[in-house]
């Protein structure tokens, strides 16, 4: 019955197929905002041993930040509970190279080599599609689908689910709850793919290609503050649109202008008309920040000693009045 499906839902199946049988080989803690990327805030703090960053809570902005090491912060426990384990081979193999790209970066000399370049842009790709922003966008995207494609089934498709239930068991339906059945049927592989965590899989690695695709070839900016600094929220990737004083974000890739993302509180990794490292005003570092704040589902990180707290609580403040300059796709 999966012939019924539309091709995207046939290629998910099939791609859900090969994944059979390392199902069950899961990865539990899975890091939404990769160590070596979280490690570029953390410092060592007295009487600890290691670096460790600063978590401030967005939901409760009032509770001192207690500093905690890269490692535990920054992740969901199964956040992909199918195969994931291969899953996270894949974020491996762009992770592995970024302590000598960012070095690259620290150095200056980041543009100027084509593979530190790709190396940057993967990253960018990586934390735009294991986020928390895709898979709630994954979410809805299922639900929508799923309502529209049962209500084709029962209107304009009618006739290709009669002539798959004629083919598999001889009978011609016509009756509406009758269809209403045999649509559940054809859309049940999907629906176990869902709730198995099994098509989110697939399509967060999807994702990552696609975007891997997208981002290849297009120019890589690294801004700097001109005063300040940058943190981190923990969905960190950001698409951002800018039309006349509004800035939006979380818009789908093909409508933003740029995406961009914070790799330490001296860079900002940004997608730009040509390659160049940039010096930004105080006031796009504010911009910046915010769109990490808001952007954010619970937790921004910053280096521990950063001054950088009372401007997140204003910005806290900030969203929850109207009017606002910064609007989201939350």
């Amino acid at each position: 019955m999966a012939e019924q499906l539309p091709p995207s839902g046939r290629d998910d199946l099939k791609r859900i197929a090969e994944l059979a049988p390392e199902a069950d080989a899961r990865v539990r803690r899975q890091h939404v905002i990769s160590q070596v990327l979280l490690s570029q805030f953390a410092t060592p703090i007295r009487r600890t041993t290691g670096r460790h960053v600063q978590p401030h809570d967005l939901h409760h902005p009032q509770r001192l930040p207690k500093p905690r090491t890269p490692r535990g912060v920054g992740f969901i426990e199964h956040f992909v509970p199918y195969a994931s384990a291969s899953l996270e081979q894949t974020w491996a193999q762009v992770e592995q190279h970024l302590p000598e790209a960012f070095a690259a970066v620290s150095a200056g000399t980041a543009l100027d080599d084509p593979d530190m370049v790709e190396r940057l842009r993967d990253l960018i790709a990586l934390h735009w599609a294991r986020s928390q922003h895709y898979r709630d966008l994954h979410q809805a995207i299922f639900h929508t689908f799923y309502q529209e494609r049962f209500r084709r089934f029962l209107n304009e498709d009618q006739v290709l689910l009669q002539l798959a239930a004629w083919e598999k068991t001889g009978l011609l339906i016509t009756g509406r709850e009758d269809l209403a059945l045999r649509a559940e049927r054809v859309m049940a592989p999907m629906v176990d793919a869902y709730e198995s965590g099994a098509l989110l899989r697939v399509r967060i690695e999807a994702s990552f290609a696609k975007i891997r695709n997208l981002l290849d070839g297009l120019a890589l900016q690294i801004l700097r503050p001109g005063e300040g600094e940058f943190l981190i929220g923990d969905t960190p990737a950001v698409t951002v649109r800018r039309d006349g004083p509004m800035v939006s974000y979380n818009m789908a890739f093909g409508d933003c202008h740029t995406i961009v993302l914070p790799i330490s509180p001296a860079y900002v990794l940004s997608i730009g008309p040509e390659p160049a490292y940039l010096s930004v005003p105080r006031a796009q570092v504010d911009e910046l920040n915010t769109l990490q704040i808001r952007a954010a589902r619970r937790y921004v990180y910053t280096r521990p000693g950063s001054t950088l707290r009372p401007f997140i609580a204003q910005q806290i403040r900030t969203s929850r009045m109207p009017n606002e300059r910064l609007t989201g796709t939350k």
